[in-house]
């Protein structure tokens, strides 16, 4: 008799938090991760949800800073503690964002590893108007603890996978907007190696799923 291993679902942002936590805190943190997935009663990962949003609306509106000055106002009235955290990420978003690059409308991308499902909800589309036409496939970290290249890395070899299909033509860059810092992935990265890398990191995420109490 085969016993199929239940699927389990995370969110892209929670997966980078995983693959930036280090293999000494990442036990501990897939079994956070587990608890609040499982917990029907506790809303899961929303801490960053409004500025996430804010982010989206700002790419075409007519007045970014209004835009998520007001979201930022809402966490500030309520004497939360995200206020700056959003007010330095906001800060971030606009000083790499080039002021002529407007929205294009992305659904989520799912990868898939095994019984294992990533799903990037957060992804930004974005169209820079140069003479190249460029266009951004985006996912917005707004985390304390800064990004690496290496952790950046593993979710753009991920990214690549799908990014034609949620955007065509589209290039995928992870933005620290609490560091005001792009990271893409190099022309000349060994994919095959970091493809290797990634599935491993996916197969141990789900191990430490199936063990975590």
């Amino acid at each position: 008799m085969t016993i199929t291993a239940p699927t389990v679902f995370i969110g892209g942002l929670q997966w980078l938090d995983y693959v930036h936590a280090g293999p000494r805190k990442a036990a501990s943190m897939v079994a956070e991760q587990k608890r609040r997935y499982l917990d029907p009663g506790r809303p899961a990962w929303s801490a960053y949800g409004p500025l996430l949003a804010a982010f989206r609306r700002a790419l075409n509106s007519a007045d970014r800073r209004g835009e998520l000055d007001r979201v930022i106002a809402q966490v500030s009235d309520a004497g939360d503690w995200r206020a700056a955290a959003y007010r330095d990420a906001a800060d971030g978003f606009l000083s790499v964002i080039p002021r002529r690059a407007t929205g294009i409308r992305v659904s989520d991308a799912t990868w898939a590893e095994e019984n294992l499902r990533i799903v990037f909800r957060d992804l930004l589309g974005v169209r820079v108007h140069d003479k190249a036409d460029t266009r951004w496939l985006v996912l917005p970290y707004c985390k304390a603890d800064p990004l690496t290249q290496g952790s950046a890395d593993i979710v753009l070899q991920m990214m690549e996978t799908f990014a034609d299909l949620v955007l065509p033509g589209a290039r995928p860059i992870v933005l620290d907007t609490r560091r005001a810092t792009l990271f893409k992935l190099r022309a000349n990265a060994n994919r095959d190696t970091l493809d290797v890398y990634v599935r491993g990191l996916a197969l141990a995420y789900a191990r430490q799923w199936a063990l975590a109490a």
